[in-house]
């Protein structure tokens, strides 16, 4: 069932937004005056039935929703339909029906047709499923985007289709991802590439520096690990190791040079040259070697630490991502610091063994600078192609983020496939099954009869539908008077009513069967009617108005069944018409007819098409709609969009039909003309009278000053002018009419 139209850029049909036609029901009433833009509804209905390389291509711009040409058959009914099935074609195809003797046959085939609906029921609920599912794969991945929506400087590609940015991803699935980066390492990446000003990094690590503190560290290692003491034979060393009084000692022996005999601790004459020489032989060349040595080695190392220090300085003022650099020099500074200290305690106490942390112990921390100052440069020296690089990694990720999803949508794609797979060749065989039963049924006379009883029984004599011989099995049907006369030319002697006639039974034969025996029976109907009872007398009018209402009756009076039709085959029908009595009589719904319907007003204002729905049957009768029409013109007077013809033909025809029928005749044009020559709108009145004195019906029976004065005039002014028109006629009639419409 056709759920929604949309209308576009076609005939008096706005080209920019179209009028969409929404809340379609089962049955759908259309009501305007010709020329208003019903017929292009009904013949935008056709066109979709057409094959594709002869569609109208002027409908291009035109949109539906719900019609599914594997499951519906528009049939439409308008002026195209009498020209093709009988102006230019004297035989009528063969119209399918079954008569009694086939009722088992015809059971057996609406078994099948049910089975065939189940099928496609099934096959519709897997593809509605598959169809969410995939709607839900390509959110997800499309999210996945979002992820890298600050990176703004970076353009992902496929921003515009959700379906190519699912085909990228899928593709790069298909090849090996390898390592993906992580977000963090992206996000870096992509700060260095695109929000810095990259420059080439000229400081590294000084390797030659870092070189001979491993040699100083080896050495230093040494000393360290020997107990450096004094001369073990001399008699006072027992006492010093005892007293462990080295450094005091060897301090104190600085000040007994220039006191002579005098003890610089106890200030007592303590000292004789004999202590001298047992002072002398303790701390002899070798001691003394060795703690010379130590300082030295000492001295250098601070002059290289201190070097190396700077070394990394001057690297952190040029480059200290995440302050990395600037984390290592504190941790050197305290390292260097340690080791010195270390070194300073050993001159001290000699004789203990004493052990500093190697520079090797921070390689970790002094590669990663190094590899980071390497990454760097690599980058500053291929910017384009490390942005590449970047874009690929920021497509691996977002694939890897949605492999789960792809490979869990395909999964079930498998078992969908499967499943439609074999519910096709249930629909398959089901076709071929009917196919066979239909072999073994006969075309009967029965629609011919029909047609032939319904023109008797409307007056219309003379002539009657005839069957030709078969043609594979199909009957031909022509046009047959009763005097012997060509086939060929009979039609061409109706008159128009009998033509008009003639054509719409053989419409709703069809409508009750098919013409097209091999593809059409078990597709639902969508039946279009436009206007089908022009030049038809009120006897004609009543019957086609009754076998429309045959199409739309209703399968029961509760439930469900009051919204279905009785013809199961019929899905939705649409009547487009002008004939206010027609639309009156077709669309009454106490007669028993499908209760799911709504009601649409087509107008033209302006040369542009509006279409209205009322839900319910609003119209009353030709008047009234004037009456309806010129309020909703006065209420959208602020669009800017009104022609002022409209408006004064409008008034024109409600003044008429009020003046004639309530026997006011022309005297009252007379009594108007008295008005007070001074009033601002005199001029206007007088105008719009002599218009409707002239009895005209369009532009050209204006005389000039005439058609001047109403074209120029605002319209706000005719509406006033009218009303004061109504104030000497009819004032109460304006008050309600323009109230209750």
């Amino acid at each position: 069932m056709i759920k929604t139209l949309n209308i576009k850029d076609v005939a008096t049909y706005d080209s920019v937004k179209g009028v969409s036609i929404n809340d379609l029901k089962r049955v759908n009433f259309f009501f305007g005056y010709n020329g208003s833009g019903k017929s292009t509804i009904g013949k935008f209905l056709h066109n979709l039935s057409l094959d594709s390389n002869i569609q109208n291509s002027a409908f291009n711009q035109c949109s539906q929703e719900g019609y599914n040409e594997n499951h519906h058959q528009i049939i439409t009914f308008n002026e195209d339909f009498v020209e093709v099935n009988f102006v230019t074609n004297s035989e009528l195809k063969g119209i399918f029906s079954l008569n009694g003797e086939n009722a088992g046959v015809e059971q057996k085939i609406r078994d099948k047709e049910n089975e065939i609906k189940e099928c496609t029921s099934k096959i519709n609920e897997i593809e509605t499923n598959e169809s969410a599912l995939y709607e839900d794969l390509l959110e997800h991945c499309w999210t996945q985007r979002q992820i890298f929506e600050n990176f703004k400087k970076i353009r992902l590609g496929h921003s515009g289709s959700k379906s190519n940015h699912l085909k990228e991803v899928k593709g790069l699935l298909r090849t090996r991802l390898g390592i993906t980066p992580s977000i963090e390492n992206l996000a870096n990446r992509y700060q260095n590439l695109y929000e810095k000003e990259l420059k080439k990094i000229s400081t590294q690590i000084d390797a030659k520096v870092r070189c001979k503190l491993r040699k100083l560290e080896k050495k230093i290692s040494i000393l360290l690990q020997k107990v450096i003491v004094g001369n073990e034979d001399v008699n006072i060393s027992m006492l010093i190791q005892r007293l462990n009084s080295r450094k005091w000692i060897r301090e104190g022996l600085v000040y007994v040079k220039d006191l002579g005999n005098t003890c610089p601790f106890c200030q007592k004459e303590t000292i004789n040259a004999e202590l001298r020489e047992q002072f002398s032989k303790f701390f002899d060349e070798t001691y003394k070697k060795k703690i010379t040595e130590l300082k030295i080695l000492k001295k250098a190392y601070h002059k290289h630490t201190k070097d190396f220090i700077s070394n990394v300085d001057k690297i952190k003022n040029e480059f200290n991502p995440e302050n990395k650099v600037s984390n290592l020099l504190f941790d050197l500074n305290e390292f260097f610091k340690e080791n010195a200290d270390v070194i300073t305690q050993k001159i001290e106490h000699s004789n203990e063994k004493k052990s500093i942390k190697v520079l090797d112990s921070k390689k970790d921390e002094l590669s990663e600078i190094v590899n980071a100052i390497d990454e760097h440069n690599q980058l500053f020296s291929n910017l384009d192609a490390n942005k590449k690089i970047l874009l690929d990694d920021i497509w691996k990720y977002i694939a890897q983020n949605c492999q789960e999803k792809i490979e869990s949508f395909d999964n079930s794609k498998r078992r969908h496939d499967k499943l439609l797979e074999g519910y096709k060749n249930e629909i398959k065989s089901a076709k071929e099954n009917i196919e066979e039963l239909r072999n073994q049924t006969t075309d009967t006379k029965e629609a011919v009869d029909d047609i032939n009883r319904m023109l008797k029984n409307t007056g219309f004599e003379g002539f009657e539908i005839a069957e030709e011989d078969k043609v594979n099995n199909i009957s031909r049907y022509y046009l047959k008077r009763s005097q012997a006369q060509d086939s060929k030319s009979v039609f061409k002697t109706l008159s128009e009513g009998e033509k008009n006639f003639i054509s719409f039974l053989y419409f709703y034969q069809l409508c009750l069967g098919t013409n097209d025996l091999q593809n059409s029976i078990t597709k639902e109907k969508i039946i279009v009617i436009d206007d089908p009872v022009s030049s038809l007398d009120s006897q004609a009018l009543f019957f086609i108005s009754e076998l429309i209402r045959d199409l739309i009756q209703r399968k029961g009076n509760g439930g469900h069944d009051k919204k279905t039709f009785f013809n199961q085959n019929i899905s939705q029908v649409f009547i487009l018409t002008h004939n206010f009595y027609f639309y009156k009589e077709v669309s009454l719904d106490k007669k028993f007819i499908c209760t799911d319907y709504f009601h649409f007003i087509v107008k033209k204002t302006s040369n542009t098409t509006s279409i209205r729905g009322t839900g319910k049957r609003v119209v009353k009768d030709d008047y009234s709609l004037l009456w309806l029409t010129l309020k909703e013109i006065k209420e959208n007077l602020h669009n800017g969009n009104t022609s002022n013809i409209t408006i004064s033909n409008t008034m024109r025809r409600i003044i008429e039909s009020y003046v004639n029928f309530t026997g006011l005749g022309t005297e009252v044009w007379s009594a108007l003309l008295k008005e007070d020559k001074s009033s601002p709108t005199y001029h206007t009145k007088r105008a719009f009278i002599s218009q409707i004195n002239d009895g005209s019906h369009g532009i050209t029976d204006f005389d000039g000053i005439h058609y001047q004065k109403i074209t120029n005039e605002q319209p706000q002014v005719l509406f006033e002018v009218f009303h004061s028109i109504f104030k000497s006629i009819g004032e109460e009639h304006y008050e309600m009419m323009m109230r209750n419409q």
